[in-house]
């Protein structure tokens, strides 16, 4: 196709025959430069066409019917044949290395982290690769992906921020993920555990590996962690962070109390929430509290009684004095979600997840890796240092300070170890 004529082309296409035009483009030019690459290689054995090199030990054999994969498809030929003088049939570099199925390795593994399922694989490689082949490569790099994840060097992470949450992926398939935020406001994909609910066992398996790969509380300054309202949760990061400042979510308070309230009470909890989440400070958060609090109490009294229960851990940021913009990243658990969500179209053509063998962990691992492209720095980044100096206020004066951060058990550890 002359150049003139394949601008014109392209100009007149649409969108979709334009990229199928240079999809073609592409296609032939691979076809192209591997005939020409197997030529020269029969050149170099043989000699020449029509002028064969007569000292050489090989000699031109015909052709025969061959297969090529590459450019994501499978692709017919006819490959020139080669043969020793004394009779063995000689194997080109070349159509070896062209012929192999595993060229369209990551055609076939993109395709599949994105979602497509290995017969569609199947179909869209024109059945250059079976369904079988396309599981079994991706068995393959699931399995470094879970391996690079659990050998990431996360030990010099600057973290100033920890969320766990779990999600469900069966009756009883339970993935509990940590997620964390350093100082210049960057989210990392720490590490996760499988197990059967969101238990406090199984949430302190994942702090214990994340304390043997390095994750610790930074000297001289706590680490806040934000959670939901599970109290399995609550007991692992006491146990393994006992200066931290565990911050629930305000989000998932929002909904249970909304569940519980008449709907003509939506509208003015809704304005109550928001002026909470929005409130900068101790003082400002809980006289915004007290207000939310007196609303809740007037229309359903055991709502209510549950909000009392949880006050400290749902003040714990505000009582940092640390400016508003960082509230909505702080009060909530919506970072790690939305990495779930996210997380959960990768893995959604999952029908059946195999425990026995190691399917969970590689599509979690990999799911999560993928996720992690994805991110962004929070929002108002350069407000972290004021986050990070609250933080670093000795123990003892900061259990005096804000005392929501902590339970009267963690007062006590504290204190004793002061003493």
């Amino acid at each position: 196709m002359e150049l003139n004529t394949l601008k014109d082309t392209f100009v007149q296409a649409n969108e979709m025959e334009a990229k199928d035009i240079f999809d073609e483009l592409i296609r032939k030019s691979v076809r192209l430069g591997l005939l020409n690459a197997l030529e020269h290689e029969v050149n170099s054995l043989c000699g020449k066409k029509h002028y064969p090199d007569q000292d050489s030990p090989y000699y031109r054999a015909g052709s025969e019917k061959g297969t090529l994969y590459a450019n994501g498809k499978k692709e017919e030929v006819i490959r020139p044949r080669v043969r020793s003088k004394d009779g063995g049939e000689v194997s080109l570099a070349v159509y070896e290395e062209a012929s192999k199925q595993s060229n369209l390795f990551n055609e076939v593994v993109t395709s599949l982290a994105e979602g497509m399922s290995s017969r569609g694989v199947t179909r869209a490689t024109h059945h250059a690769v079976s369904k079988s082949a396309a599981s079994r490569m991706w068995v393959e790099q699931s399995r470094e992906q879970l391996e690079s994840l659990r050998r990431r060097d996360i030990s010099k992470l600057d973290l100033i921020g920890l969320q766990i949450d779990g999600v469900f992926v069966g009756k009883e398939i339970c993935i509990i993920i940590a997620l964390g935020i350093d100082l210049k406001g960057n989210k990392h994909v720490l590490d996760f555990e499988q197990g059967t609910s969101e238990s406090a066992t199984c949430v302190g398996s994942l702090i214990q590996r994340l304390h043997k790969r390095g994750i610790t509380e930074p000297e001289n300054r706590r680490l806040l962690v934000q959670r939901d309202g599970s109290a399995a949760i609550a007991k692992a990061v006491r146990q393994y962070y006992p200066n931290a400042v565990q911050q629930e979510c305000v989000v998932h308070l929002h909904r249970q109390v909304k569940d519980k309230l008449r709907r003509k009470a939506a509208s003015d909890l809704d304005s109550h929430f928001k002026r909470f989440r929005e409130a900068q400070g101790a003082i400002a958060g809980e006289e915004a509290w007290d207000e939310l609090y007196s609303y809740v109490n007037d229309h359903n009294a055991v709502a209510a009684k549950a909000m009392k229960e949880r006050k400290e851990s749902l003040l714990a940021f505000h009582r940092l004095d640390v400016p508003s913009t960082l509230n909505t990243t702080f009060l909530s658990t919506n970072i790690i979600e939305n990495a779930i969500r996210n997380w959960r179209s990768h893995t959604g053509n999952v029908k059946l997840w195999k425990e026995k063998e190691d399917m969970v962990s590689r599509w979690t691992a990999s799911g999560l890796q993928w996720v992690e492209n994805t991110f962004k720095k929070v929002r108002y980044a350069e407000d972290l240092p004021h986050l990070a100096e609250a933080l670093s206020f000795c123990v003892q004066a900061t259990v005096a300070a804000a005392p929501c951060a902590f339970t009267p058990k963690d007062k006590e550890t504290l204190e004793s170890k002061n003493d």
